[in-house]
C-alpha cells in the first residue's frame, strides 16, 4: 500500500472529525497520571540498566568515548573556561563542534549537585530520553488513536537500542526531545514551539536542518498560519542568541553546522574506506531513498500528522544520506547499528509500523483485526528484546578500554599530586583519551584548572611542515618558552611526538623520565625549564612565523 494512500486516508479522517474529535480519541492532557505513568515506564528501565546492570561510571569506553568528551568540556568549563566570560573549553579543540547546550546544561548540573559525576550525564540523557517517549505518545495520540499511541510509545519505551543509548550520557535525547517538544507545543503554544525548535539547534548540529525545515514546513498549513510571527519570535531570538554566541567566540555564526557537515560528509577527518563500508553504501542509498520518498509524499499530502512525518522521514534521510551518499561511511562499522545515529529511525520505523498494524489494517480488515494487530505488536517488541544479547556483548568489551583509563589517570594523578609537582601544571596529549581526563578527576582527585592541552603547543599556529629537527634553536626556545609559561611540571610526552622526543633529548638536564604509561605509549617527564624572557618569546615567536 503506498504511503500517499496512507496519507490520504488519514486527511480524510480529519475530515470526519472537523466538526470534533470522537470521543475514543480525544487527546489526553499532557500533565496528567498518564503522562506521569508514562514517564516512569520510560525512566525505570533506563535507571535499571544505568545501576542495575551497566557500570555507572564507564558509559561505554572506546564505544561510546565521545560521552567522556561531553563531560570534559562541561568540566573544563566549569573549572576554567567561565573564569575567561562565558566560553566553553575543552582540551582537544571541539568544545563548540556539537553545540553549546549539552555543556551548558551539565555545568548547571555541576554547580546545583555539587558533584563532577560522568553520572549526572547519563542521568540528564536518560531524563530527556525518557521525555522524548512521553511525547510519542502524546503527538501519536493526537494525530492516530490510543492504539498507535501505546504500541509506538512501548517500542521507544523498551526497544533495547532506545534504553541504552537514552542511558548513555550521549546528546541526541535532548535534541530529539526537543524537536518533539516543538512540534507537540505548536498548535496552540507557538512561541514556545519556536523557541524548542531554537533550543534544539544548540544541542545537536542536525537539529540546524531539521528545526529549520520544520520551521518553514510550519507555514504550509493554514491553521499554523496564524501564529506563524510567535513562532518565528521564538525560533528567530534563540538562535539569534546562539550565532551571536558562535560568532563572538569562533568567528563563524553557524560552526557546529559547518564543521560536522564539511568534516564529516565532505571527509576532512575521514579515515580511508574498507570494503564492508563500500559494500554497505548500496543499503544507505536505498533506504535514503524511501525515506526521501516519505518526505516528499508527506510534503504533497500535508496531513494532520505532517511535521511528525516530516520530522521522522527528515531525519532518516539525513542519517541514510550521510551514511550512503558521502564520506561519512568511513565511520560505519558493524557494531553501528545499535547507536545513537539509528536510535530515532528505530523509533519512528516502530511509529509507521503502528500506524499501518491500528490504523491502514482496520480500516481494510474491520476491527476484528486488532487483536490480530496486537499480536503482532506484541511479537516484534518481545523480538527486539533478543538484541540484548550483542548489545551487552559490545558493552562487556569496554570494561578493558575503561579499567586501562582508570588505572592511567590514577598512575599520572599520583605521580602529579607529589609535592614536587602539585604547584606545577599537568601537560596532557588532547586525542582520544577524554575517558583518562576523566579518571584523572575523579579517582585521581585533581583539579582541571591545573591542566594543559599539547593541542595548543608553539607547532599548532606553524605550518604543518614546521619540524624541531629543522630548527632546533627556534622551535627549542619556543617550546622552552610553551612550558615555561604555562608552568608545566609534569609533561606526559606521547612517544610518537617527535619533535617533543628531539627537544627533550637534547636538553637532558630539564627533563626526567618519572613514570611511562605503556598502554599508549607515554613517558611522564619531570620539568624543569628554564623561563626566557619574555622579549626573547616575543622574538622567537615572529621568527617563527616568518620560517625561521
Amino acid at each position: 500500500m503506498s504511503l500517499a494512500r496512507v496519507l490520504a486516508d488519514e486527511d480524510e479522517e480529519d475530515r470526519r472529525q472537523s466538526s470534533g474529535p470522537a470521543p475514543a480519541n480525544i487527546p489526553f492532557a499532557f500533565w496528567s497520571w498518564w503522562t506521569l505513568g508514562l514517564l516512569l515506564v520510560a525512566v525505570v528501565p533506563r535507571l535499571i540498566y544505568v545501576f542495575g546492570i551497566s557500570n555507572p561510571e564507564n558509559a561505554g569506553d572506546g564505544l561510546y568515548t565521545d560521552v567522556y568528551q561531553h563531560w570534559q568540556i562541561a568540566y573544563l568549563t566549569k573549572e576554567i573556561g567561565l573564569s575567561h566570560g562565558l566560553r566553553l573549553w575543552d582540551l582537544k579543540g571541539v568544545e563548540y563542534f556539537w553545540g553549546t547546550l549539552h555543556p551548558i546544561v551539565l555545568v548547571i548540573l555541576f554547580f546545583v549537585t555539587g558533584s563532577t559525576d560522568i553520572v549526572l550525564a547519563r542521568i540528564q540523557s536518560l531524563v530527556f530520553g525518557s521525555l522524548g517517549v512521553v511525547l510519542i505518545f502524546h503527538l501519536c495520540q493526537r494525530y492516530w488513536n490510543l492504539s498507535v499511541a501505546v504500541a509506538a510509545t512501548a517500542f521507544a519505551a523498551l526497544a533495547p537500542t532506545s534504553v541504552f543509548n537514552d542511558a548513555s550520557g550521549m546528546l541526541e535525547p535532548m535534541g530529539v526531545s526537543l524537536s518533539l517538544l516543538g512540534i507537540w507545543l505548536l498548535p496552540k503554544r507557538s512561541l514556545g514551539g519556536g523557541i524548542a525548535w531554537g533550543l534544539a539547534t544548540a544541542a545537536r548540529p542536525e537539529a540546524w536542518l531539521s528545526a529549520s525545515g520544520l520551521v518553514l514546513a510550519s507555514f504550509l498549513r493554514r491553521g499554523i498560519l496564524r501564529s506563524w510571527f510567535l513562532m518565528l519570535i521564538g525560533f528567530g531570538t534563540v538562535m539569534t542568541a546562539q550565532m551571536a554566541f558562535l560568532n563572538a567566540r569562533t568567528g563563524n555564526p553557524v560552526y557546529p553546522l559547518y564543521w560536522n557537515y564539511l568534516a564529516n560528509a565532505a571527509g576532512v577527518w575521514m579515515k580511508p574506506l574498507v570494503a564492508s563500508q563500500q559494500s554497505a553504501r548500496p543499503w544507505f542509498v536505498a533506504l535514503w531513498a524511501i525515506a526521501t520518498a516519505g518526505m516528499l509524499t508527506t510534503l504533497w499530502r500535508r496531513p494532520r500528522s505532517y511535521l511528525l512525518l516530516l520530522y521522522g522521514f527528515g531525519s532518516c534521510a539525513l542519517v541514510f544520506g550521510l551514511l550512503g551518499l558521502t564520506a561519512f561511511i568511513t565511520e560505519w562499522y558493524p557494531w553501528r547499528w545499535m547507536m545513537w545515529i539509528l536510535a530515532f529511525p528505530y523509533d519512528f520505523a516502530a511509529l509507521l509500523v503502528a500506524i499501518g498494524l491500528f490504523v491502514i489494517v482496520p480500516r481494510y480488515l474491520g476491527r476484528g483485526s486488532r487483536p490480530v494487530a496486537w499480536l503482532t505488536a506484541g511479537t516484534l517488541l518481545i523480538g527486539t528484546q533478543l538484541t540484548w544479547i550483542p548489545i551487552e556483548t559490545a558493552y562487556t568489551s569496554t570494561a578493558s578500554a575503561w579499567n586501562t583509563d582508570v588505572a592511567t589517570g590514577r598512575y599520572i594523578a599520583g605521580i602529579f599530586s607529589q609535592p614536587d609537582y602539585r604547584s606545577g601544571a599537568l601537560n596532557l596529549p588532547p586525542p582520544d583519551h577524554p575517558a583518562v581526563t576523566y579518571a584523572l578527576v575523579h579517582y585521581g582527585g585533581l583539579d582541571g584548572s591545573h591542566f594543559v592541552s599539547q593541542l595548543y603547543d608553539p607547532f599548532y599556529y606553524l605550518p604543518a611542515s614546521y619540524r624541531y629537527a629543522d630548527h632546533p634553536v627556534t622551535a627549542g626556545t619556543l617550546l622552552q618558552c610553551w612550558l615555561s609559561t604555562t608552568n608545566t611540571s609534569i609533561f606526559v610526552m606521547p612517544e610518537d611526538r617527535a619533535d617533543y622526543l628531539a627537544y627533550a633529548a637534547d636538553h637532558p638536564a630539564w627533563f626526567d623520565m618519572v613514570g611511562r604509561v605503556a598502554d599508549y605509549g607515554w613517558t611522564i617527564e619531570a620539568v624543569h625549564v628554564p623561563a626566557p624572557s619574555k622579549q626573547t618569546c616575543a622574538q622567537v615567536a615572529l621568527n617563527a612565523r616568518a620560517g625561521g
